[in-house]
């Protein structure tokens, strides 16, 4: 499970994009780069839409229960698996992730090449 303050501050995020349906921007700059495990949140943001082990069983219950009358108004079967989807496909439809950083160094290039995918490189100078 992702603990500590940044998974405290992800759950909050992703509770206001899937059960507040607040379109919302995550602003990541290449001084949040504290460490590796920070570009690995970021990229499966981007790929799959949430960040693995970031809610526990009992806490996703709750969220499958806040999306479940939405969910079976737009024809899914309310089961937990199907629950689940809407939520972080919703959660993935209000997300959007600016990324402000220069792609310089190995790091970058080589080992998040799915994070440069799905992301639009601007050459823009501000």
């Amino acid at each position: 499970m992702c603990v500590g303050v940044c998974g405290v501050c992800l759950q909050v995020l992703y509770s206001q994009l899937g059960e507040q349906n607040k379109k919302t921007v995550f602003l990541f700059t290449d001084q949040h780069v504290i460490e590796e495990g920070f570009l690995e949140l970021v990229n499966n943001m981007l790929t799959s839409g949430m960040v693995p082990a970031l809610y526990a069983d009992d806490e996703k219950e709750s969220l499958v229960g806040a999306v479940r009358e939405e969910a079976v108004a737009a024809g899914l079967l309310p089961t937990r698996d199907a629950l689940w989807s809407y939520f972080v496909n919703k959660c993935s439809n209000n997300l959007h992730v600016v990324m402000a950083m220069t792609p310089v160094g190995d790091l970058l290039r080589s080992a998040y090449l799915h994070l440069l995918t799905y992301c639009l490189l601007s050459h823009a100078v501000y």
